[in-house]
């Protein structure tokens, strides 16, 4: 009868460094799901509020633009409503939005940087706990002198381990950081197609 593989059995088996990697998944869990409830109200992804500013801002209607704007509070209202004020030039303007979207990118980014370091260091863990098994296993070999393939082969199975869920959880943080920064960098791009509308639109009204 075969065996089968018990994955809690071979959790504990993986030794101490593998309850720093279950702590360092939920951290990626609780950093990707905080992003991703961010990004679902700052309307990245959707035009027509913009399009209903444009339109406004071409008819010349700044104060209901404006309020259109404070009405959203999405990413890129939070950006353009400078563009509706009058008392200031054209410099000015474009510098209070590029500020603004400065600010909004940097937002986007929070925490970005704990998946990036998770990714590189998890994997360094894992292998850390490997090595350091390895060591005991030589260690009890040269105490007992029972060097037999199945008491090596067993604990080196086990050991290996610590190095496998380092690199779970290293690569789901890889995977994770590289999505949201390209929805980061996907929005940066759109208010610049944004702020190129708008002028396009001013321009030809």
């Amino acid at each position: 009868m075969s065996k089968s593989i018990d994955l809690v059995d071979l959790f504990f088996k993986g030794g101490w460094v593998m309850y720093p990697l279950l702590l360092l998944s939920i951290v990626v869990f609780i950093v990707v799901v905080d992003r991703l409830r961010y990004y679902s109200k700052q309307g990245m992804k959707s035009t027509q509020s913009f399009d209903n500013f444009v339109a406004l801002m071409k008819a010349g209607k700044r104060q209901e633009a404006l309020n259109l704007c404070e009405k959203e509070n999405a990413a890129w209202s939070r950006i353009f409503q400078f563009a509706t004020l009058t008392d200031i030039s054209d410099d000015e303007r474009e510098t209070l939005m590029e500020s603004a979207a400065n600010v909004e990118v940097n937002e986007m980014e929070k925490r970005l940087n704990v998946l990036s370091i998770v990714a590189g260091v998890a994997p360094l863990l894992g292998f850390i706990g490997t090595i350091a098994g390895v060591i005991t296993i030589f260690f009890d070999i040269s105490m007992t002198a029972d060097i037999s393939i199945g008491t090596i082969s067993e604990g080196l199975y086990q050991k290996m381990v610590s190095s496998a869920g380092g690199l779970v959880v290293g690569i789901l943080a890889f995977v994770f950081y590289h999505a949201l920064r390209s929805s980061v960098d996907k929005f940066a791009a759109q208010m610049e197609e944004f702020a190129l509308q708008l002028k396009v639109s001013l321009l030809t009204k």
